[in-house]
């Protein structure tokens, strides 16, 4: 069936690995966005379950989806390099395939971007926990009213390792002859923290750039706030080495472009990760009752015990997040409010 009826204003993209489970909804709230020219990109990345076959078949009944089966896993980067290649839309947003869209989303960024004239735009994320099986919260990660521009610095500073909710984990939707101009792309030598990776790019080639108030895309958390289990298909506690690798690569080809601030909070994203993943040894370390391993973590990182500060500060405010969630669900089934947090 026939929709579009001129050029996509849209290209939105979904890599897809292992995913029948989820895929249909993604697709469903990509495709029910009340702006209609999109087109949806679908790179199935070498499943081995029923994920190509749902994406042929959600295919044949709306043409705005192109849906491309690779016959081996790529990874998510060089899969949505392959979804650029072949978008025509004025503007690339991406969608992961257990997420999904709330029907305006991209209605309003694509307004935001006008009325901006910007090159990049982000959102909120509306915090979905898959042991509960609802949103349970929203992330502020600019302000609650306006439009906040996006700095390479802000941008540092707001992903690091002991933030609760950090900017790399949003889905920014960027104008696609600023990437086709700047040749930016995903690197498919990072296969975890790409998509920060990108956004670090785009804003250190001169990106006009902005954080919305809304949050409009909802983010399946890989790691339950209530129960602290791990979402299927997560890559949740893995490839911390890769996003380490990847802010000495920014360091090491941007470092001239840079301002000392800049460079400073990027390093210190950098030490953030490092430190935890010498938190995570020490951990094992004790678990495994080798104090003489934990001893030497200890010496070459005297500090990192005060990680566990952190993690207490965010498991509290995470706590208090889905208090919150709940009361209000309870009001607004009373009608005492008009919407809860999971509208």
């Amino acid at each position: 069936m026939a929709f579009a009826s001129r050029p996509a204003d849209i290209s939105v993209i979904i890599p897809a690995y292992n995913c029948e489970a989820t895929i249909r909804k993604a697709v469903s709230s990509a495709l029910g966005q009340s702006i209609r020219t999109i087109e949806l990109i679908v790179v199935d990345d070498g499943s081995r379950d029923r994920t190509p076959q749902i994406v042929k078949e959600l295919a044949r009944a709306d043409d705005r989806i192109i849906p491309i089966v690779l016959p081996e896993n790529v990874g998510v980067g060089a899969a949505r390099n392959i979804a650029l290649a072949k978008a025509s839309g004025a503007w690339v947003a991406v969608l992961d395939a257990d997420d999904w869209f709330r029907p305006d989303r991209l209605r309003t960024m694509l307004a935001a971007a006008g009325r901006l004239d910007a090159d990049l735009v982000c959102d909120n994320l509306r915090v979905f926990d898959h042991a509960l099986g609802h949103v349970v919260g929203v992330t502020r990660f600019g302000a609650r009213r306006s439009a906040t521009p996006l700095t390479t610095r802000r941008a540092f500073e707001l992903d690091h390792a002991f933030r609760r909710h950090n900017l790399g984990f949003t889905k920014p939707m960027v104008r696609a002859a600023f990437l086709k101009r700047e040749g930016v792309a995903y690197d498919p030598r990072f296969r975890v923290g790409e998509d920060f990776l990108l956004l670090a790019e785009v804003l250190l080639h001169g990106a006009r750039a902005f954080i919305l108030p809304s949050a409009d895309y909802v983010y399946v958390h890989r790691i339950a706030p209530s129960t602290r289990t791990v979402a299927p298909n997560s890559r949740a506690g893995t490839g911390f080495a890769d996003i380490c690798r990847s802010c000495a690569y920014l360091l090491g080809k941007y470092w001239r472009g840079m301002s000392r601030l800049e460079r400073r909070a990027l390093a210190r994203k950098r030490k953030s990760i490092s430190d935890w993943l010498a938190y995570m040894e020490l951990l094992a370390a004790l678990r495994n009752k080798n104090f003489r391993r934990a001893i030497s973590i200890l010496k070459r990182r005297p500090t990192i015990p005060t990680i566990k500060i952190y993690t207490m500060r965010n498991r509290g405010l995470d706590l208090m997040m889905i208090g919150c969630a709940r009361m209000q669900r309870r009001w607004a089934a009373l009608g005492l409010t008009k919407r809860s947090v999971s509208d």
